[in-house]
């Protein structure tokens, strides 16, 4: 009886110790950097490339820059696009890739107020780097695109009037098609910063109400569209508990959500006006566009982008000017881990995430050396399997004490009760132990 309570015991205690390492464990396993050459050096966007390997829109004194790699980030070729900044970034499934490069202007002064514009350039490179064709999209703005088949969406907003629309181009020519939509009205501005693409091809879009640096964003939106048709839209969130920063709201980017809906995360400023101070949140955005829960991410003030990762989701952006962050994040909302590099004091930060597999993503971003600065990839793995949190408000790791609470009252007990259990007969205690004696002997 004592040898089985002992066992019993041991396994309460591996209970114990497995119940406390069920939380999430991310990996990292690909860490590489990058000189292009110049002082300035940007990792802006990372797709998987079919096949193997990744492209890498990069960015340096000279322009941009598109980057093919190995499985192990080791360059294999590099392209020099127009424009001076890549934003988005697609693989195709022939081995190619379209995006977007930006050309962004910025005059005025700080007192007289900043007026903003630029041109989007519309690229698609073959699988060994050559340029097919190129649309360059005077005085507007890049948000997002989207690929299905032969065609590309493209959502942005006319810089002279700040407001957004999606437009579709043919792949093959880019010749427009017919379904472009003007989003918002002459009162209230939509400018969407990010889009996934349905199966059924509706368009889901996030956003802000302004791209201006001198203006604060007053709420984030989402919004369904469909051959040209807004289908429903809905406001996500208005404003932050901190009045340092604001009331403004933006939603930055966005992903399917594991239990139907989408993730989308922002923060309160315009997109681009981050190095001001911002207050990261995310949210679950039902299928029907209602909120399910919106929770603030202490410790990362500017989420740049979001994909799902193993049984939650992985954030990267930035906590501060200087200090890069990427956090993961359980079905419910709660920080199941946060990563932040302090780099001490010089600027750093993380651009983008695209998934590579289920439980796989990759992250690229930049960071200042000595005398510039280098472009970053990694790639990280999910080893583990996030809490989820019903609410979003609770912290993970209370859930595992709590059961590891548990599990050792109920082993203290058991030990107690039947390890420990005083014999009432002190006559059958003797014959006890002398009986042993004898199977010994």
């Amino acid at each position: 009886m004592i040898k089985y309570a002992k066992a019993v015991l041991v396994l309460l205690l591996m209970a114990v110790i497995c119940c406390g390492s069920a939380s999430a464990d991310t990996v990292e396993n690909l860490n590489v950097t990058y000189q292009l050459g110049g002082t300035y050096i940007n990792t802006e966007a990372v797709a998987p490339a079919t096949g193997g390997g990744f492209f890498l829109g990069m960015a340096n004194s000279s322009g941009a820059v598109l980057l093919k790699t190995d499985v192990a980030g080791k360059e294999i070729w590099r392209t020099a696009l127009p424009g001076d900044n890549v934003r988005s970034l697609i693989a195709l499934d022939d081995g190619g890739t379209v995006l977007t490069t930006i050309t962004q202007t910025i005059n005025g002064t700080a007192e007289e107020g900043y007026t903003f514009g630029g041109d989007t350039n519309l690229v698609k490179v073959d699988k060994s780097g050559s340029i097919l064709w190129q649309m360059n999209l005077p005085d507007i703005g890049a948000g997002d695109i989207a690929v299905s088949g032969e065609v590309i969406r493209f959502a942005g907003w006319f810089w002279e009037s700040n407001a957004g629309f999606t437009q579709s181009y043919l792949l093959s020519t880019g010749v427009p098609g017919n379904d472009q939509i003007r989003l918002g009205n002459e009162t209230a501005s939509m400018i969407p910063l990010a889009m996934l693409l349905e199966d059924d091809d509706t368009l889901v879009l996030t956003g802000g109400t302004t791209s201006y640096l001198t203006e604060e964003s007053a709420y984030a939106w989402i919004a369904k569209v469909k051959n040209g048709v807004v289908q429903s839209q809905s406001i996500i969130r208005t404003g932050s508990t901190d009045p340092l920063y604001g009331a403004g709201a933006c939603g930055y980017a966005i992903t399917k959500a594991h239990d139907g809906g989408y993730l989308v995360v922002g923060s309160n400023p315009p997109f681009g006006v981050t190095w001001t101070g911002g207050i990261g949140w995310a949210a679950h955005v039902k299928s029907d566009l209602s909120n399910a829960w919106v929770n603030e991410l202490p410790g990362c003030y500017v989420p740049y982008s979001v994909v799902q990762f193993g049984d939650g989701y992985l954030v990267a952006g930035m906590d501060g000017y200087d200090d890069p962050v990427w956090l993961t994040l359980s079905i419910g909302g709660a920080i199941t881990e946060l990563e932040k590099i302090s780099q001490n004091g010089k600027r750093s930060m993380y651009n983008d995430i695209a998934s590579i597999s289920n439980d796989s993503a990759a992250l690229v971003g930049w960071v200042m050396t000595d005398s510039s600065s280098e472009g970053i990839l990694l790639t990280l793995s999910d080893t583990g399997t996030p809490t989820a949190v019903p609410t979003g408000t609770e912290d993970a790791g209370l859930w595992i004490a709590g059961a590891a609470v548990v599990i050792l009252i109920l082993a203290g007990a058991a030990y107690f009760l039947v390890v420990r259990k005083p014999d009432p007969e002190p006559v059958k205690k003797k014959s006890a132990k002398k009986g042993g004696k004898k199977k010994l002997n």
